[in-house]
């Protein structure tokens, strides 16, 4: 049996991993720079991989067909700020930016740059009501279906314990 090329371990690494970015795949493999970016330069030329700018950020995604959403999904569960915010939502409940912010540990401007990127991405809905306004997931149904498919990617705790429930 033959080991896997470098450039066969970045294509299997992110088959497994739809959606990380250039840093995060260079950490996760522990590649240098000048290696990872001639291999997904060529992965891409080859048609293996698809590179989407969602935000600002490169984001590598296999070639195999994912719609808009599941590619907005999956770059804003890779992202470390959004990825809390959202695990936080992920139970359907609305939440004000106070108690998101007290959840989180985060500032207010970090809070608020955050949602309204996910806000105009259509990943988040503002709910108003009498206490003013609070923030849900738009559709969890796409976060599950990624979610569980992807399971293994998502190590920690709180996203496993979703994919238990949604399992069931």
């Amino acid at each position: 049996m033959t080991a896997l090329t470098r450039k066969d371990q970045i294509l299997e690494f992110v088959k497994k991993n739809p959606g990380h970015h250039f840093r995060g795949i260079q950490r996760e493999l522990r590649v240098s720079t000048g290696v990872l970016q001639y291999h997904l330069s060529s992965l891409v030329k080859e048609n293996d991989l698809i590179v989407r700018d969602i935000n600002g950020t490169s984001c590598y995604f296999p070639s195999k067909a994912f719609n808009e959403d599941q590619f907005r999904v999956l770059s804003h569960l890779r992202n470390r700020v959004r990825n809390k915010i959202l695990r936080v939502l992920l139970d359907g409940n609305p939440r004000a930016p106070a108690e998101l912010k007290k959840e989180l540990s985060v500032s207010s401007p970090t809070l608020s740059y955050h949602l309204a990127l996910m806000i105009s991405d259509g990943i988040l809905e503002k709910v108003l009501n009498e206490k003013g306004t609070s923030y849900r997931v738009k559709d969890i149904g796409v976060f599950k279906g990624l979610i569980v498919e992807y399971k293994e990617s998502f190590a920690d705790k709180l996203i496993q314990d979703f994919v238990d429930l949604w399992s069931r």
